[in-house]
């Protein structure tokens, strides 16, 4: 019986660990790339759920008494859960990755959704943040090799933007050489679900419907674009996948999406 505790106590560790690793990545991403602030607010629940338990585990067990192993029981299960599925995550977001098509191979009436990301800079002068600089740079190289395809930026103000991101997702491609004719903007979207929704009205308002579709993304958020898409019944023949900037701001996507689905199974959408 002891050492079943100990396997528990061990696991639960480890477990701990990988919750406390991954929400300080993420709150290193949030210092220097801040977000709205429940963002933080979520970021600090789940560290001191986790550290404090620990740190305290004497105080605990001498003020719960009885209540104290259900209390470590409930505690312990919520960790393991949230490594677990956090890793199945990741596998399902890499293992389920397809290559991307060529961009030559690409037919000539091509709609490619590029989805938006957070934007800085001042209000006369805002630019894309790193992240959507990565996608509108994949989406340029690949309408410059396509040149019959159009786009639809999508992505609404947030609080803490400077602009709408769409708008600001048309100026970065028009200086980089993309005409702005072949450029549709959805400036109104708060979140995936409303890209997509944007998107499918923006395809029948312009004669886009005998279009084949494609979708552009960071890596790790192509899988539940595939999904959203799905639901939303939008036919999408190509996905392209752009890439994070770094491992760091790879990490702290995958934390960020991790959240993002649990957001979706609140709000019923999974």
């Amino acid at each position: 019986m002891k050492t079943f505790k100990k396997i528990i106590d061990i696991v639960a560790l480890v477990c701990a660990g990988i919750v406390v690793l991954n929400y300080t990545v993420y709150l290193a991403h949030l210092i220097v790339f801040p977000e709205q602030p429940l963002a933080f607010i979520i970021t600090f629940a789940a560290l001191a759920l986790t550290v404090l338990p620990v740190i305290f585990r004497k105080q605990l067990k001498a003020l719960l008494k009885k209540a104290f192993p259900v209390l470590k029981g409930i505690w312990t299960a919520c960790l393991v859960f949230y490594a677990v599925t956090f890793l199945a995550m990741v596998i399902f977001i890499f293992a389920g990755a397809s290559a991307d098509v060529a961009p030559e191979e690409l037919p000539d009436e091509t709609v490619i959704i590029v989805y938006g990301a957070k934007v800085g800079g001042a209000e006369e002068s805002p630019t894309p943040g790193r992240f959507l600089q990565f996608r509108l740079d994949r989406t340029a190289e690949i309408m410059k090799s396509a040149t019959k395809s159009v786009c639809i930026v999508c992505g609404g103000k947030g609080d803490d933007e400077p602009a709408a991101e769409a708008e600001v997702m048309k100026n970065y491609l028009v200086k980089k050489g993309i005409s702005p004719e072949r450029i549709f903007v959805d400036d109104a979207s708060a979140n995936t679900i409303e890209n997509i929704e944007n998107a499918m009205k923006i395809i029948e308002e312009n004669g886009l419907k005998d279009y084949k579709v494609a979708c552009l993304s960071t890596e790790y958020h192509i899988p539940r674009i595939q999904y959203l898409c799905g639901r939303a019944n939008l036919e999408v023949d190509y996905y392209f996948h752009a890439s994070s900037p770094n491992f760091f701001g790879l990490w702290s996507g995958l934390v960020r999406e991790y959240m993002s689905y649990g957001k979706l199974l609140l709000t019923g959408h999974l």
